[in-house]
């Protein structure tokens, strides 16, 4: 379900401009763009409000679910550890438009395999043409 709206954008530009290089601009850039937001219906449910033991919460964390941002503190803690602590608070709009171009990247090399590799031969016996009685 995360991939679907990408995938419907990058459908739309193909069948509106009928080009596989501004299709794999454009849709390929809207597809990985549009993996972050395609994950908040899915989350969403979480942030209900629940009245537990007279305590106000949401579901998630009345269950326990941990869906870390990017800017609390424990999440600052884990780029402290690794090599994205360079970008500062920026991580989810960077690590978006990486994924942008890795889709525009990838949408280029497989329709290059396919058109490379996929192509269909009709070897034809006898006279060719129209066939005629």
């Amino acid at each position: 379900s995360t991939m679907i709206p990408g995938a419907l954008v990058m459908d739309t530009v193909m069948l509106l401009t009928r080009n596989w290089m501004i299709t794999a601009l454009f849709g390929g850039g809207a597809f990985g763009l549009l993996f972050y937001p395609g994950n908040w219906p899915i989350f969403g449910p979480t942030h209900l409000p629940l009245v537990a033991e007279g305590v106000l919460l949401s579901l998630a964390d009345y269950t326990g679910f941990l869906y870390v941002r990017t800017g609390t503190p424990e999440y600052v803690r884990l780029i402290e550890q690794g090599s994205l602590r360079t970008f500062g608070g920026h991580t989810t709009v960077i690590a978006a438009f990486f994924s942008a171009f890795v889709s525009m990247l990838m949408f280029t090399v497989w329709w290059y395999f396919g058109k490379v590799y996929c192509t269909a031969f009709f070897y034809v016996k006898g006279a060719r043409g129209r066939i005629s009685m």
